[in-house]
């Protein structure tokens, strides 16, 4: 309990301190919408699979204050996923102290701390993919139970089989509603059913591999729904416009990526579940080559160190690939772990200084995650400081009214100030309208650049945030036909400018 109570003490200090991520304010727009009626997809465009605005609507109109209530959700799951991951560990293996070791190294770890506790994808897709590897591993254990001697299960056993492949599918539906990349969970269940030995016909395998994908379907209802609708604007939204923002603008060369997952491999937290998932994987090598069979821990530790090992090469393989994506391997890397690490707690069951040792340099080792994400050490943090963002906020709010729309280039800003988006620019999404067609610019309901210096020139917004990174390059129309109102390091504010006869 106090491993728990820690933890959600560590979570809050994120969720009330932490940088603002630029996905945070984009996501919040996105639920803004939703809240509003609006579908993504069809009305606006959204760069991920679409339920994530919907479990942030309810909160998303609050300013600033969305912000943290909407962290509250996500830090949530966060406890809940950490929760299951001790609840099963107890479950299968009927060891106090291996289940809270592996809460201890779950909760504690920087990258969960640092990502859990934000409005993004990452969190929800890491609970339901958990929630569905659960139900897969129960499937094994079940088939156990009804075929101890490669007996053919009664006609209730097989429903009860189904019953749990079913659900299995349907929280990887969910999962990947959330983050596309977790429908390879639901596709590496489907080829676990046929690659861990069974002793079911290959007809058996077959009917038992479909029932994956009812309750994957049902869970995606909505998404198919969207996905008919316009589906040209759904796979760009999911897979074009990352391809174009990685490929056509930033360009991740390989030795970059490979820098990424060395910050993953290297840190000392995660270095260290890495060796004992390692270890597992030899000690599990050379037990089948001595006995050639494998038991249901076995089983469990190849399922898991399988998704370990897709979620790995799928984040390296992104582009841009970032350091955050590795996190989602975590819970699986450490159920793969659980061997070496459980002779580990008999071997050293009695020797507290040691157990006091290792969790004080685990726990510190955590400290780099409080540094940058909490302090903001870095210069190129500081525009996303809670405390920064709110300057910026008061001077929007100061020189505006709510019924205005906003063109901003983020729109942190304008959710955070309770004002609305220039349609085109509620999500981030235009920096690579010049890479589309004027088609397709119209159909993924996005503004061009011609579009956005005709509004400038012609004064029909009201008011233009222009920051470092986003419209900096308008700049030069901006000036002549807006007056500056508020000018920080990173961001300036502009209004339209008064008539010459009220001067």
């Amino acid at each position: 309990m106090l491993i728990l109570i820690f933890q959600i003490i560590l979570l809050l200090s994120f969720v009330f301190l932490r940088l603002i991520d630029f996905d945070e304010g984009s996501y919040l727009s996105s639920a803004y919408l939703v809240r509003g009626g609006k579908l993504p997809y069809l009305d606006f465009f959204f760069p991920q699979m679409p339920y994530l605005p919907y479990v942030y609507a309810l909160v998303s109109s609050y300013g600033l204050s969305s912000l943290y209530y909407g962290r509250l959700i996500s830090a949530g799951a966060g406890i809940f996923l950490s929760i299951l991951i001790f609840w099963f560990a107890y479950k299968l293996f009927k060891d106090t102290r291996l289940a809270l070791s592996l809460l201890f190294l779950y909760g504690f770890n920087g990258l969960v701390l640092s990502w859990h506790g934000v409005v993004k994808t990452l969190v929800f897709s890491n609970l339901f993919g958990f929630i569905s590897f659960i139900f897969f591993v129960f499937y094994l254990s079940s088939k156990e139970e009804l075929l101890p001697k490669g007996d053919a299960p009664p006609l209730a056993g097989r429903a009860h089989l189904a019953v749990k492949l079913f659900w299995a599918g349907f929280f990887a539906g969910l999962a990947f509603n959330f983050r596309l990349t977790f429908f390879l969970i639901l596709a590496l269940e489907a080829v676990m059913i046929f690659v861990l030995p069974p002793y079911l016909s290959l007809k058996k395998r077959i009917i038992d591999a479909f029932w994956l994908f009812p309750g994957a379907i049902l869970s995606s209802f909505l998404a198919i729904y969207l996905f008919f609708k316009n589906p040209e604007a759904f796979i760009f939204g999911n897979l074009g416009f990352h391809q174009l923002w990685g490929t056509g603008l930033l360009k991740m060369t390989f030795f970059e990526k490979l820098y990424t997952f060395s910050k993953f491999v290297f840190s000392p937290q995660n270095l260290f579940i890495l060796i004992l998932a390692a270890v597992s994987l030899i000690w599990l090598v050379k037990k089948l080559i001595k006995e050639g069979r494998l038991t249901l821990e076995d089983k469990i530790i190849i399922f898991a160190l399988s998704i370990s090992v897709v979620i790995i090469v799928t984040s390296f393989l992104m582009t841009p690939t970032e350091f955050q994506y590795y996190q989602q391997s975590l819970p699986y890397l450490l159920f793969s772990s659980v061997p070496p690490l459980s002779r580990l707690i008999s071997k050293w069951k009695d020797k507290k200084l040691i157990w006091r040792g290792c969790a004080a340099f685990y726990l510190l080792s955590a400290a780099p995650f409080i540094v940058v994400f909490i302090f903001a050490i870095r210069p190129k943090d500081v525009p996303f400081r809670i405390d920064k963002t709110k300057e910026v906020v008061e001077v929007v709010k100061q020189n505006s009214s709510p019924k205005e729309k906003i063109l901003s280039g983020w729109p942190g800003y304008v959710i955070f100030a309770q004002r609305e988006s220039v349609p085109g620019m509620e999500t981030f999404g235009w920096a690579i309208v010049h890479l589309l067609s004027k088609e397709e610019i119209e159909n993924f309901r996005l503004l061009d650049r011609q579009k956005i210096s005709e509004m400038i020139l012609d004064q029909k917004v009201n008011m233009i945030i222009e920051d470092k990174w986003f419209l900096c390059d308008f700049e030069e129309l901006i000036e002549p036909n807006y007056h500056l109102v508020g000018a920080f390091e990173f961001a300036k504010i502009y209004v339209k400018e008064k008539p010459k006869d009220q001067n």
